[in-house]
């Protein structure tokens, strides 16, 4: 069956063929007995069977290599659209240097701003201590006159209270304060042997430089902390 099957497909294959052969060679028979079989037509007909296009006649290749091509830019239009992105390029680094000479002003008034600040801020400071220290002043010299005019064992009652309550600092002031006639009344009442350990430890922390000492170390800290923050 399959072997029919092909004998028939090769049989189509040469008739096709053969036609084909006869169909171009009635075609040149015909051309030639009407005399238009020339030169130019065998080329033509060589071209189509090649499956090639046909070769243009000469006054169609004419025109066309005498149509123009595309619009190409011209070397003035090239320079002008340079210029323009120059010029553009240029505006943009305008622009850009104003806003950063103007951000550099602002930046400026700002610091400016912040050392006055820090100025006035300081000044206040400055008068808010004054204030205190002259109001705690005026108390201790209040609680030193009380004390003096108290009678010595009554005024060792009382400063025994104040170092029970953490005032000693206050306690060594006014002791320091006193004239020494009264200062040596009231030390001399401390008898027993927890009121001498308390004397004892008042002693120490005047011998010490207590409080002034302290308040020169934290004056001294707090100086390195402000020129800390400013560096």
């Amino acid at each position: 069956m399959i072997g029919r099957l092909l004998g028939a497909i090769v049989v189509l294959v040469a008739a096709v063929c053969v036609a084909t052969v006869l169909a171009e060679t009635l075609a040149i028979g015909y051309l030639r007995y009407r005399g238009k079989l020339d030169e130019k037509t065998v080329v033509k007909l060589i071209a189509v069977a090649n499956g090639a296009d046909a070769p243009l006649p000469p006054s169609a290749r004419a025109r066309a290599e005498n149509e123009p091509g595309p619009e190409q830019a011209s070397l003035e239009d090239v320079a002008r659209e340079r210029a323009l992105r120059s010029r553009d390029i240029e505006l943009r680094e305008l622009a850009l240097g104003d806003n950063l000479a103007m951000v550099q002003t602002e930046y400026a008034k700002l610091i400016d701003e912040k050392d006055r600040y820090e100025r006035i801020k300081t000044a206040f400071r400055g008068q808010l201590d004054e204030l205190r220290e002259g109001v705690l002043a005026n108390n201790r010299d209040t609680a030193r006159a009380i004390l003096e005019n108290m009678k010595p064992k009554q005024a060792k009652d009382q400063i025994l209270r104040m170092v029970k309550y953490d005032e000693i600092d206050d306690v060594i002031k006014i002791l320091s304060l006193m004239p020494t006639a009264k200062r040596a009344k009231i030390v001399g009442e401390f008898k027993t042997q927890e009121e001498s350990e308390t004397l004892a430890g008042i002693l120490k922390r005047i011998r010490e430089g207590v409080p002034e000492k302290d308040l020169v170390d934290q004056t001294e800290k707090a100086l390195d902390q402000q020129d800390a923050a400013a560096n």
